[in-house]
């Protein structure tokens, strides 16, 4: 084993998330003298990242509730194929089993 790839910590050193906590151009380059002006400035950019963070969120709903849309119909249009299978199986099983049980009866 090498012992470059062992490593002491609990965590690995760089645990990225699924996603940033701040978008890139949520950092501003150049921040205003006064303080006021700079929390200002923080809270129009916060505000930026939260409808981004909305934005996905919402985007990820309707693709959730798509998927589940089209599993419930692709289940349903199973249930209906099963059920046309089983009622025509009861059909011919009893046609076969008059045919058997009376002797003139004929399929139409």
């Amino acid at each position: 084993m090498d012992m470059q790839n062992k490593s002491s910590a609990i965590t690995k050193p760089k645990a990225r998330w699924l996603w940033s906590w701040a978008e890139p151009e949520s950092d501003p380059i150049v921040l205003p003298k006064s303080k006021t002006e700079r929390l200002a400035l923080k809270a129009k950019l916060a505000n930026v990242d939260a409808e981004k963070a909305v934005d996905r969120a919402y985007q990820i709903e309707v693709a959730r509730t798509k998927a589940i849309g089209e599993a419930m119909f692709k289940s349903g249009k199973a249930l209906r194929y099963s059920i046309m299978s089983t009622g025509r199986q009861i059909v011919l099983r009893t046609e076969a089993a008059r045919r058997q049980l009376e002797p003139g009866y004929r399929n139409r």
